[in-house]
């Protein structure tokens, strides 16, 4: 077992929580409170506390007659989450290649957490990139083109349930407030593409479109970007239409096991 009072533990009571669903999800049955602690070698009353916290929010179940534990809902939805990104990311490469090969840009390939968008692919253009964002890597929504083309799936409430304090400003373009992100999304959804113009980077300029399930939900979001002043309204045009064939394509061959529910 690791160490918790190691100095590169910051979060002893995040850590607790970790190995409590690594248990669960390796014991292959349902543990008691006391068989939990025992096998963590934790002491009772700080697992009776972290336990408590996880069944709370979801991650943990408690049967109300034995009071036995089993992972929870919330962690099979993550679960979830996770096999639909590695899922879309292997349906999504010959598409992305695709466009690359068209338009001679690096593609991206991106999904919505929480009111933050995901890089989980991409496919590499022939361009030095001055502003690369890794896989994995988290960039804002409001601030960029991915992530707004990945809002527009979400109703107003749902916008404005993200940014309870207002958007943070990342340069002068950046957009004010709610309800100019709000106008900018209808103007996405009815268009069918998202952009952002040094938004997020000054110098940057973004397009791009949602990916669609079948069931006509935002699964996910494609999209190119590079300098300004080579992405003309010309180039950007010839951008948008490539990203738009293979989203459209791409939503095609998504089948049930990629749709969330």
């Amino acid at each position: 077992m690791s160490d918790e009072s190691s100095p590169r533990f910051a979060a002893p009571a995040a850590v607790r929580a970790l190995r409590v669903l690594e248990l669960l999800a390796d014991a292959g049955e349902s543990l008691t409170l006391t068989e939990v602690a025992a096998r963590l070698g934790l002491p009772k009353s700080s697992v009776h506390h972290v336990i408590s916290a996880l069944v709370e929010l979801g991650w943990v179940e408690r049967d109300p007659q034995t009071l036995r534990l089993t992972l929870g809902l919330r962690a099979w939805e993550v679960g979830q989450a996770y096999d639909l990104a590695q899922t879309l990311s292997q349906r999504a490469r010959p598409f992305m290649d695709r466009v690359r090969d068209e338009i001679g840009e690096t593609v991206r390939l991106a999904v919505r957490s929480g009111s933050d968008q995901v890089c989980i692919a991409k496919a590499l253009g022939p361009h030095t990139l001055v502003f690369d964002q890794r896989v994995g890597a988290r960039l804002p929504c409001h601030a960029t083109g991915l992530g707004k083309a990945l809002l527009t799936g979400l109703p107003d409430d749902a916008v404005e349930a993200l940014y309870p304090d207002g958007l943070e400003r990342f340069t002068e373009t950046t957009l004010p407030d709610v309800p100019t992100l709000e106008q900018h999304l209808s103007e996405a959804r009815e268009r069918g593409y998202a952009e952002d113009d040094g938004e997020y980077i000054l110098g940057i300029r973004c397009v791009a479109v949602p990916v669609r399930s079948r069931r006509g939900e935002v699964v996910a979001a494609l999209s190119v970007s590079g300098p300004s002043r080579r992405f003309d309204d010309a180039h950007i045009a010839e951008c948008r239409a490539a990203l738009q064939s293979a989203a459209a394509a791409l939503g095609a061959r998504l089948g049930e096991e990629t749709e969330l529910s």
